[in-house]
């Protein structure tokens, strides 16, 4: 039982404690540093104890005297301790060209409390730190130069101190703006850093796209041994896809469904017959994905894809009653793969952004398609541009 009473007691004395370091670190008014100081001056000194407030550290004189005299007669009231008069300090200050305001060593204070008889000396100094005060007074012991006590606060402005520093309206408003301005910036970087900290963090990207494809470019979208053939323009491709960008602050994964739907591929045999061409397949390119996004999006993107035909590459001859024919070997299960690389760019509107998509894609390999009554086989080839336009988030 005693033992958990000793435990309670050490928890509650620790738990005063905290809230005396905690209320300590609250900035408080310049009479009240004061009065701190004082009351630490009068617990930690004994009885009869003859002491010199020696002097201040301030910016401005009239703080300076208003602190020593304040605490000088404090300390004269309460009778605990021995106060040296403030004339003989005047004298001090006469005879060795002493100025109460500025810095002291503790070496000239210990030869004054020596003059005197003292046996301790208080100082002080008041520091500004940024936008923030602190105040500060120190206790030594005349006869062996060791610091007895420190007592340290924060303070706060009020009209007292600003008179004692001399501090005009004009200066607090001006004081005033450039600290507004100054958390204004502090603010906007803030705001900044959480943007782009929530860019590095993303962790899904969702999109969908739609738009045209089979824009040839170096070469023609088909390739054949003999005859004529256009490209593969216009195609139709709509895009849904979905990534991530959490493998660094750039870097991440891509993953796309790409429907493309083509039926204006012509192509003529050696007797001047004129062939319709059609298919669909879904492209699936898996891709890594340079991006930034803010207030606008844009990425790089490359990689690899295969096709998977949605259903066999048909050709039918124009002006013709011929059946549709079937080339089944055209396009198989695996019908073809490539690669292809491009940019996205796109511009915040709601939760996510307007992209515009352009990209380049190759295929590496060739299809055959054997014409009928005909002996020589022609090859078939994607490649070109796709151009879309849709909506992306980044979540």
């Amino acid at each position: 039982m005693k033992k958990w009473i000793g435990v309670w007691c050490v928890l509650v004395l620790g738990s005063l404690g905290l809230k005396t370091a905690a209320a300590q670190d609250k900035p408080i008014t310049l009479d009240k540093a004061i009065q701190g100081a004082h009351a630490k001056i009068e617990s930690e000194l004994a009885q009869g104890t003859k002491i010199i407030v020696l002097h201040f550290s301030a910016p401005d004189q009239r703080l300076s005297d208003y602190v020593i005299d304040q605490l000088t007669a404090k300390l004269v009231n309460n009778k605990k301790l021995t106060v040296v008069e403030r004339k003989e300090m005047d004298i001090i200050n006469t005879e060795m060209a002493f100025q109460l305001s500025g810095e002291v060593s503790d070496e000239s204070a210990q030869a004054i409390g020596k003059k005197f008889g003292a046996q301790s000396i208080a100082s002080g100094k008041f520091t500004a730190l940024g936008d923030q005060y602190q105040f500060s007074i120190k206790t030594i012991r005349v006869e062996t130069a060791a610091i007895e006590l420190v007592y340290q606060t924060p303070m706060k402005l009020d009209k007292k101190l600003d008179t004692l520093l001399g501090i005009t309206e004009q200066q607090k408003a001006v004081k005033k703006a450039e600290a507004d301005q100054k958390k204004a910036e502090a603010d906007r970087k803030k705001a900044a850093q959480q943007a782009a900290q929530a860019a590095r963090n993303t962790k899904l990207i969702l999109g969908v796209r739609g738009g045209i494809g089979g824009i040839p470019a170096l070469g023609n979208q088909t390739e054949y041994v003999e005859g004529d053939a256009s490209p593969l323009f216009p195609e139709q491709a709509y895009s849904v896809y979905f990534g991530t960008n959490s493998l660094n602050s750039l870097m991440g994964f891509q993953v796309e469904g790409n429907f493309r739907l083509n039926s204006g591929m012509t192509v003529k045999d050696d007797n001047e017959n004129t062939y319709k061409f059609s298919y669909s397949a879904v492209d699936i390119p898996v891709l890594i994905r340079l991006g930034v996004a803010g207030g606008g999006m844009f990425s790089l993107f490359a990689g690899p894809y295969m096709s998977i035909p949605l259903s066999k590459l048909t050709y039918k001859r124009s002006g013709a009653a011929d059946a549709e024919y079937q080339i089944a070997p055209a396009l198989s299960f695996m019908g073809s793969y490539g690669v292809l690389g491009g940019i996205t760019m796109g511009v915040k509107v709601g939760p996510g952004y307007i992209a515009l998509d352009g990209r380049y894609t190759y295929d590496i390999n060739e299809i055959t398609i054997t014409m009928p009554n005909d002996d020589k086989d022609r090859l078939f080839r994607r490649r070109g541009f796709i151009v879309s336009l849709g909506y992306e988030l980044w979540l």
